[in-house]
């Protein structure tokens, strides 16, 4: 069947995309709604044409210390109001925004920086502890406390001023300067926006470069599937949307659909720099928040919070989940404690992320990813050569292609030429579409185990372990034995509270009873933490090097063992 009868009605099938440069979002919005809050710091507003002000001024700061077009940038910030301002001062200089990931080691941090030739690095002072060794020549320091209501702004003042780093330049006092008096001219399509480093789960972080095309193409088509965010299950309160940003603005996810998409729009955006269940419901309330990006820790955290109910969250209209999956019945009882319309998406860093979304009206179907968005064309291709289209409900690696897609990785042109061809994006991702064109992700193409002779996916053993009432979340990797030859899959969990750590028997029968006896875990083992990624996902790389290293160490005591 015809894709577009699965779409969304008034949904733009292809979009006229403006050729704009990034910045034009902020700066068109100035224009149209100069009084309007665009963001709320811990209660004090900040309105677009301050915003965009700033951004004139730290830009024209910039161009006097020598960043000039296609430079970059480092930004190692939170998501603070210096974000959005030093983001789009960085894009009107004519430079390049490099966010970096704070929760990255400072050697990570220092790579990224040092690949991308950063001209200047602006952080945030409550993270200096994250400085490399090695940085760019110019350090611009923004005051975590600049843009909160004055008590706390005196507060932070009485305790300690920061102490720079010796020829550190002061955020604030560059914002107020002179404004930038010409913009470089910039060719949409070709000139990078933005260089992310992907999240490194199964392998070294890349540094994706986006142009200002890909993520004006990508905020426009996730605006234009929400027909202006205004569709909900129930009526959308009078005025504009107010989106609460807690997914980091470091991350694609939270820089395409919590910023840039909402800065477009003219919303107002509720920024909670240290998310977690406490802060997110007290925002939503507080504020009236009307739509939350969210991750699926955030909704776990929120369903899981002792007081949920003593608070009122029916502002909200709408949810959008990204960056991991998420079972159906924490999306079911999201919906019943809000009222919100609650939809998910897929996509990846390479692609500005968004290439699906499933659609907000109509019954929803909550284990899929979704529908191919907008001028976005999909297909699954055989895993073998990587050429073959396969038949509806096969599974094979999906491929995309769009405007959002990427230009490529940076200064890494034999794996832009592997997973770029032809303008499809290879993504690793093992899917199977159905006759509506529903997306569905089964795993990762380098995460698959062969147990038995037979192939496995990792997230099929996950999902099963995590629909047990005491698991909270899985990981399942093939782990070799090296006296049959072959590979056992081992399962790691953790535990959701009050449950008894004795559970490694009744998990495995819990498995044999929803798995092929191939697909069930020799082991599971029970651990208090699983290590995460900004995003919520488990670090599945970060868990394969513990595992061999415990392996390795067995091997080595056997070893000394028949040595001595």
């Amino acid at each position: 069947m015809d894709r577009r009868d699965s779409y969304p009605g008034g949904v733009l099938f292809s979009i006229n995309y403006p050729e704009i440069p990034l910045y034009a979002f902020l700066e068109n919005s100035a224009r149209k709604f100069p009084d309007r809050t665009a963001m709320i710091f811990y209660g004090n507003g900040i309105t677009y044409s301050r915003t965009w002000d700033q951004a004139k001024g730290l830009a024209s700061a910039l161009q006097g210390l020598g960043v000039e077009k296609g430079d970059r940038v480092g930004l190692l910030l939170l998501n603070v109001p210096q974000f959005v301002i030093a983001y789009n001062a960085v894009l009107a200089t004519g430079g390049v925004a490099v966010p970096v990931n704070p929760l990255n080691p400072v050697e990570e941090i220092e790579r990224e920086l040092e690949e991308t030739g950063a001209k200047a690095l602006i952080a945030l002072d409550r993270l200096l502890d994250k400085l490399p060794h090695k940085r760019p020549g110019h350090l611009i320091v923004a005051d975590a406390a600049a843009y909160t209501p004055t008590h706390i702004r005196l507060l932070s003042r009485l305790r300690q001023r920061t102490e720079l780093p010796e020829g550190a330049l002061r955020f604030q006092e560059l914002v107020r300067g002179p404004s930038i008096e010409e913009p470089p001219k910039i060719d949409p399509r070709e000139d990078l926006a933005a260089i992310l480093y992907t999240s490194g789960t199964t392998g070294q972080p890349k540094g994706v470069m986006l142009t200002h095309r890909n993520l004006v193409a990508n905020a426009l088509q996730s605006y234009h599937w929400l027909r202006g965010w205004g569709y909900s299950a129930k009526p959308q309160r009078a005025g504009w949307p107010v989106v609460l940003c807690a997914v980091p603005f470091f991350h694609s996810y939270g820089m395409t659909v919590a910023m840039n998409e909402a800065v477009q729009f003219g919303c107002t955006l509720v920024l909670v720099p240290e998310p977690g269940a406490e802060a997110i419901i007290g925002a939503i309330q507080r504020h009236g928040a009307t739509h939350l990006p969210a991750i699926p820790r955030f909704i776990r955290e929120i369903l899981s919070h002792p007081d949920l109910e003593r608070h009122d969250l029916t502002s909200l209209t709408s949810c959008v989940t990204g960056g991991a999956s998420i079972e159906p019945e924490l999306m079911e009882r999201f919906v019943e404690a809000t009222g919100a319309r609650f939809y998910q998406g897929y996509g990846l860093t390479e692609a500005g992320p968004s290439t699906h979304c499933t659609p907000v009206e109509g019954d929803p179907n909550y284990r899929s990813a979704g529908l191919a968005f907008p001028d976005t064309e999909a297909k699954i291709v055989d895993l073998q050569i990587g050429k073959v289209e396969m038949p509806t409900g096969e599974r094979g690696e999906l491929l995309v292609r769009g405007p959002q897609v990427m230009k490529g990785y940076w200064r890494a042109p034999e794996e832009t030429s592997r997973v770029l061809v032809d303008g499809w994006l290879h993504t690793g991702d093992i899917c199977q579409v159905d006759e509506e064109g529903y997306l569905y992700v089964i795993g990762r193409k380098r995460d698959r185990i062969i147990a038995e002779g037979h192939t496995v996916w990792p997230t099929e053993v996950e999902e099963a372990l995590t629909s047990h009432p005491a698991v909270e979340t899985a990981i399942a990797i093939g782990v070799p034995d090296p006296l049959r030859c072959s590979t056992d899959i081992q399962a790691i969990v953790t535990l959701k509270d009050g449950v008894s750590d004795n559970m490694e028997d009744e998990l495995i029968d819990h498995c044999r009873r929803r798995l092929q006896h191939f697909q069930v875990p020799a082991r599971v083992k029970v651990v208090d933490s699983l290590p995460m990624t900004a995003m919520g996902k488990v670090d599945r790389l970060a868990v394969g090097a513990e595992v061999e290293r415990r392996i390795q160490e067995q091997i080595d005591y056997l070893a000394r063992r028949r040595s001595g």
